[in-house]
C-alpha cells in the first residue's frame, strides 16, 4: 500500500493550551475521522492512526506553531487537507499549513534545532540587568515592550522546558513569572545540513 506523508502545522491557543498532549492527539484523531481523511492505521490488537507528534508543548503554554506528521492512504492536495480539517476544529486549534513530504524528507525531530518562545511579563516590569542563564539559551528583551523572546536550542538532544526556564529566571534573576508563554517558531536545520 502506498503511503502519503504530510506535515500539519496548527495553533493551540487559549483555552486549549490547557489540554494535555494525549487529549490533543485524540482531538486530531476525531477531526481526521469526521473530515473523512484516509489516515493509515497501525496493525495489531489496538490500531491507532499513524500520527507522529515529535515533541509535546508543556501544559499551559500556548502555541502558534504546533506540528505533527500523518500518513494517509491516498494523495490529497495540502490545501484540501487544511480546509477539511479546519471545518472540524475550533479556530483556536486551526491548521495554518499543510506540507506534502517526500519519502526521503527527514522527520521533524531530526531537523529541529530549537524553539522560539515569547514570555509575556507584567507590563509594569522591565529587566534591569543581565540575566544569569544556562549557556545554550539566549534571551533578547524587546525594546519598549513587555515580551521577551527566548531561543531554546537543542543541545545534547534536550530542549529546555519553557516553564522550567521561567522558574529559573524567577529564582536566579528576580523577574516575575510570565503571565503568558507562547511557542512562536520552530528553528529547523536546512536540508543541506546548515
Amino acid at each position: 500500500m502506498e503511503k502519503f506523508r504530510y506535515r500539519v502545522r496548527h495553533c493551540k491557543l487559549a483555552p486549549f493550551h490547557l489540554l494535555a498532549h494525549l487529549d490533543v492527539y485524540r482531538m486530531w484523531e476525531r477531526a481526521f475521522r469526521r473530515a473523512a481523511i484516509p489516515v493509515l492505521y497501525s496493525q495489531g490488537f489496538n490500531p491507532r492512526p499513524l500520527f507522529s507528534f515529535p515533541f509535546a508543548t508543556p501544559l499551559g503554554v500556548e502555541s502558534t506553531t504546533e506540528c505533527f506528521e500523518v500518513l494517509c492512504g491516498e494523495p490529497l492536495p495540502p490545501w484540501e487537507l487544511q480546509e477539511r480539517l479546519n471545518r472540524e476544529v475550533p479556530e483556536e486549534l486551526a491548521v495554518t499549513q499543510v506540507q506534502a513530504l517526500a519519502s526521503f524528507d527527514p522527520p521533524l525531530q531530526k531537523i529541529l534545532r530549537g524553539i522560539v518562545y515569547v514570555f509575556f511579563f507584567p507590563a509594569s516590569w522591565s529587566p534591569k540587568e543581565e540575566w544569569a542563564l544556562p549557556e545554550d539559551i539566549t534571551v533578547c528583551p524587546l525594546v519598549g515592550s513587555s515580551p521577551v523572546v527566548s531561543f531554546l536550542f537543542k543541545g545534547e538532544k534536550v530542549l529546555w522546558n519553557p516553564l522550567k526556564l521561567a522558574a529559573f529566571l524567577e529564582t536566579n534573576s528576580g523577574c516575575p513569572f510570565p503571565r503568558r508563554i507562547v511557542k512562536e517558531r520552530l528553528l529547523l536545520w536546512e536540508r543541506n545540513g546548515g
